[in-house]
């Protein structure tokens, strides 16, 4: 009960705010438009989200980007971001109205007007792939992993697997914080999902990555086609072994 009063007034105030943009007479004839993104909110993934958004927003309706820089530095340290003509800090504090839209992973149609003239600047969650869906390959461009990370993770990964007799299926299973939120999938679930490879494919080697790896080695550990990522594996390298993998489980 108290979850749903949450995401009903998360919605109510994604609509709400929504609704005072569309209400809002910042525009004028000229073309100029600005995207910008200051905010740090969330794990690795949700500021892949942020960042995704934000580039294929400017890309989609040709605005001029803004990033802070401490995104980008944090990002650079494992992809190959090469984003150029971003909008300095100074360029930034030039602009006089800004309206910053808080978003909870919902679609908002009609969000930009590229005749228009405006700046908005994103807020919350935008795990939305529809606000880059047409600029996959120029976000794929960016989000390249860094050779050091995929050094490691191919090391690891030939190490432990050979792909010429067995299947690699990456297994990604939050905990931390969702357990708070009951959002975790049961054990079943995935026992259940694993014996669907193993049907299909027979020989199948399991690599799973986690914030609680402690717990997924005790859990699902015991068998040997299951691999658990090192601890001293970062986010952004159990993302990349995930991306190695044939298949997933999520």
């Amino acid at each position: 009960m108290i979850m749903l009063f949450y995401l009903l007034n998360i919605h109510s105030k994604s609509l709400y705010i929504l609704q005072l943009w569309k209400n809002k007479t910042i525009f004028n004839d000229s073309k100029e438009c600005y995207i910008i993104l200051r905010e740090r909110s969330g794990r690795l993934g949700n500021r892949l989200f942020m960042f995704a958004s934000a580039y294929g927003l400017s890309l989609q309706h040709s605005c001029q980007l803004y990033i802070d820089r401490n995104i980008i530095d944090e990002l650079q340290k494992s992809f190959r971001i090469n984003l150029t003509n971003l909008l300095s800090k100074s360029q930034l504090d030039n602009i006089t109205s800004i309206t910053k839209i808080y978003n909870h992973c919902s679609f908002i149609p009609n969000l930009l007007h590229s005749n228009k003239s405006y700046s908005i600047e994103l807020s919350g969650f935008w795990q939305v792939h529809k606000y880059f869906l047409d600029h996959m390959e120029q976000i794929r461009e960016q989000l390249r992993f860094k050779q050091s990370i995929l050094d490691r993770v191919k090391n690891f990964l030939e190490k432990n697997i050979n792909k010429n007799v067995s299947t690699s299926v990456g297994i990604h299973i939050r905990r931390g914080d969702f357990l708070r939120v009951r959002r975790v999938s049961s054990n079943k679930y995935i026992f259940n999902a694993m014996s669907h490879f193993l049907i299909k494919y027979h020989s199948v080697i399991f690599i799973i990555v986690s914030d609680d790896k402690n717990y997924c080695r005790k859990t699902f550990g015991q068998n040997k086609n299951v691999l658990v990522t090192p601890d001293s594996f970062s986010a952004a390298d159990d993302l990349a072994t995930l991306t190695l993998c044939k298949h997933t489980i999520l």
